[in-house]
């Protein structure tokens, strides 16, 4: 996936002025160790997920910048075409500004695919925030993640285990190798032990990581609750999803437990039309589609026993039964045309 490059402005007032302005130019990068870096230099991960602190969370954190300056170094991806992307630290650089500082920490990357440079987002993330303090789609973008990492367990562990390293030494001892960090991070499993979350709660929550923003935007202030947005991940049409979201804000409806089933229901049975979608978010629907399957058909032991043996396997009765209707409905359509 390419990231999106900055939109240049659309009138540079220097040039117009004749004034010559000397621009910041990205150094080149450094292989190893921490340096510092001007922060107008780095550019924020393209969709970053995660919200940025906010009120006392903010607060705390500028007073402990401005007391002992920036601890944990900010991990940034050095691109093929020169620039900065933050990694890890986007809280950091955001506190560190409002603090008065214009420089910080950094340790640069090379060499990272667009995967790789998810994977460190996700993972810092995890391992930086309480997840107690994650809002639903924080929450259900990290697992989702996570997920897809270990769906290649093993494909970039070296590079965790590394980061891991950089950013916890006091946990790592001399003797350690880099194998030996890869056993502390989490498996599928061990994923929902560390926050508390049974694997059916951890499986909700990427099924919603599947919501558009502005519904699961919903789910994080309340308006949708956390079920109900399980139920609705399973209209899995965008653009159907969109028009759910632009008749909730535009009609002010709302959706409730109930009508996400009914959302689910008729996605399922290829019945969620956009008039659908109407008549279920205004109460007029209250009742799932019918199914287009036809009902079983449970045949009484007494017809079975008149003339099948009880020696006769279910599979030898089922294909007599099946031969049996087909040669009456066959008779039915020559009688119909004789």
């Amino acid at each position: 996936m390419a990231i999106p490059k900055p939109k240049a402005p659309l009138i540079d007032f220097d040039e117009m002025l004749g004034i010559e302005t000397q621009h910041d130019t990205a150094p080149a990068p450094v292989q190893v160790g921490i340096v510092d870096m001007d922060f107008s230099l780095m550019e924020s991960f393209p969709n970053h997920r995660f919200k940025l602190y906010e009120g006392q969370q903010l607060t705390d954190m500028v007073d402990s910048i401005c007391q002992f300056g920036i601890l944990l170094p900010i991990i940034l991806w050095y691109t093929e075409d020169g620039r900065y992307i933050i990694l890890s630290g986007h809280n950091r650089k955001n506190a560190a500004q409002l603090a008065g500082f214009a420089k910080g920490p950094v340790i640069i990357r090379e060499n990272l695919t667009y995967e790789d440079a998810v994977l460190i987002v996700t993972e810092t993330n995890l391992r930086q925030r309480s997840f107690s303090d994650m809002s639903h789609s924080e929450r259900a973008y990290c697992l989702a993640q996570h997920y897809e990492a270990m769906k290649c367990q093993g494909k970039r562990n070296d590079l965790l285990a590394e980061i891991e390293m950089l950013l916890n030494p006091q946990d790592t001892s001399e003797n350690e190798t880099l194998a030996e960090p890869q056993t502390r991070f989490r498996t599928d499993a061990k994923l929902g032990q560390d926050y508390g979350l049974s694997r059916d709660k951890v499986a909700k929550y990427i099924r919603i990581s599947n919501l558009i923003e502005p519904l699961i935007f919903r789910v994080d202030s309340g308006e949708i609750a956390f079920l109900a947005a399980y139920d609705l991940s399973f209209v899995e049409d965008e653009a159907q999803q969109q028009r759910i979201a632009d008749l909730m804000e535009s009609d002010s409806f709302k959706l409730d437990t109930k009508k996400a089933e009914l959302f689910h229901g008729y996605y399922k049975a290829g019945k969620l039309t956009d008039t659908a979608i109407v008549q279920i978010l205004s109460g007029e629907k209250t009742r799932k589609p019918k199914s287009n399957k036809p009902q079983p058909v449970k045949i009484k032991p007494a017809v079975i026993s008149k003339y099948f043996t009880a020696q006769q396997t279910q599979k030898e009765i089922e294909e007599v039964i099946d031969k049996a209707l087909a040669l009456y409905f066959e008779n039915q359509e020559s009688e119909v045309t004789a």
